[in-house]
């Protein structure tokens, strides 16, 4: 069968170039986000290999008339697949933080280059089988135990997230697996790019699935950030004039817009960062107040909480002290009045002073009980017209027998 391109060939052909370009961007912005993170490293070079793997797809479409070209890039594109499962499983080992699996890890990356060495051997792929929409190497023996290890791998990653779901206790964590779960899960239909090698014909969608897979992965990444309504409509504003720019970039024929074009999407490549930087640093700023606020609300809660047993600890405390100084001082007074016999001056004096000291005391606990009242909204006020002469009159009244003790002399 002959290939023959066509109108609607060429629209197919250009969009694994537009999903290479869009998936390398957003590997770009999800590592420059915060290239230190694990997470974002491993995506970055997940993104590499879809590129590779989109970007080999559209050489190879205008290939296909010629085999060797066509054959070419169709080995190139396995530079990208073949390490595709082992990225994938390292990144669930990442994300659901498997640290016993990580020497499997190095086992999944030194297969993928065993097989790198292997993708010119007539073992792996030969020949070309050209059908309607496109080509693709016909699978060898070799390539047929690569597929059995390319499944192994997605299975292990699949019983990774799953473990991730399983195991999450934040909200926001089970949100971020259950994204990735939803990536993977879309590519492993990537598979379905592989039924050519063994010469059945299919409409050329598996590469849809490592885009969709990319773009989700980066929101799981991402984390809250991309559940924020701003964030969303400010990151879905600038991918979409970043997509709108590529996909004009590659469909420009005169060289002078060509530059135009290019020098205009890397500055809004730059911009859009910054804008979607800026409305991510506002959410945080927002969300630390919120987090100071419940701080600050619990705080004060617990504030209260104890103000109000040091009024209850005041209350009883003050109770408890008016009923044995009342006894005292009833005491006291009765010794005083020589109730139980004749007293002679020393023991009057020193009995006069505990009595001044229980009416002191006694004056303190009801002060505190007063305080109380007032704290606990207990306190009754009865407001009506005093004369003032009169309530100084009492009080010196109060205050006579002891400066006539002290031999002062108080008039009013």
């Amino acid at each position: 069968m002959i290939f023959e391109p066509n109108n609607s060939t060429d629209i197919i052909s250009l969009i694994p170039l537009a999903s290479a370009g869009f998936v390398f961007i957003l590997g770009i912005f999800v590592f420059l986000s915060n290239w230190r993170a694990t997470l974002n490293r491993i995506f970055f070079f997940y993104s590499i290999s879809i590129t590779i793997w989109f970007f080999g797809t559209y050489k190879m479409f205008f290939a296909c008339e010629n085999a060797e070209t066509a054959m070419f890039w169709d080995r190139f594109i396995y530079i990208g697949v073949i390490f595709i499962p082992s990225i994938s499983y390292h990144f669930s080992i990442a994300f659901a933080n498997l640290r016993r699996q990580r020497k499997f890890v190095f086992l999944g990356y030194l297969i993928s280059i065993v097989f790198l060495f292997f993708i010119k051997n007539p073992l792996f792929t030969d020949k070309l089988f050209v059908y309607k929409w496109g080509c693709h190497t016909i699978a060898g023996p070799l390539h047929n135990v690569f597929l059995v290890l390319f499944f192994v791998g997605i299975i292990a990653l699949f019983a990774n997230i799953y473990i991730k779901i399983k195991q999450a206790k934040e909200k926001i964590e089970k949100i971020q697996a259950r994204y990735a779960f939803t990536a993977l899960l879309i590519l492993s239909f990537g598979a379905l790019g592989f039924l050519p090698a063994y010469k059945i014909a299919i409409f050329p969608i598996a590469y849809f699935s490592g885009l969709i897979c990319a773009i989700i992965l980066a929101y799981a990444i991402l984390r809250h950030h991309l559940f924020e309504i701003r964030v969303i409509a400010a990151e879905l504003l600038t991918f979409a004039i970043w997509f709108v720019l590529l996909i004009r970039l590659f469909l420009e024929n005169n060289w002078q817009n060509r530059i135009i074009d290019g020098m205009l999407l890397v500055l809004i490549i730059f911009f859009g960062l910054l804008l979607i930087r800026s409305v991510i640093k506002e959410i945080e700023q927002k969300d630390n107040l919120e987090k100071l606020t419940l701080k600050l609300e619990a705080a004060n809660e617990r504030l209260k909480q104890l103000d109000e047993a040091k009024s209850e600890f005041l209350s009883i405390a003050s109770h408890q002290l008016r009923t044995p100084l009342t006894t005292i001082k009833g005491v006291t007074s009765m010794l005083l009045e020589e109730f139980w016999g004749k007293l002679n001056e020393e023991q009057k004096k020193h009995l006069d002073q505990i009595y001044q000291s229980e009416e002191r005391l006694l004056k303190l606990v009801e002060d505190l009980l007063d305080i109380t009242r007032i704290e606990a909204g207990r306190m009754q006020f009865n407001f009506k017209p005093t004369s003032l002469e009169e309530l100084i009159d009492g009080q010196i009244k109060e205050l006579r027998p002891m400066a006539v003790k002290k031999s002062l002399y108080l008039h009013f």
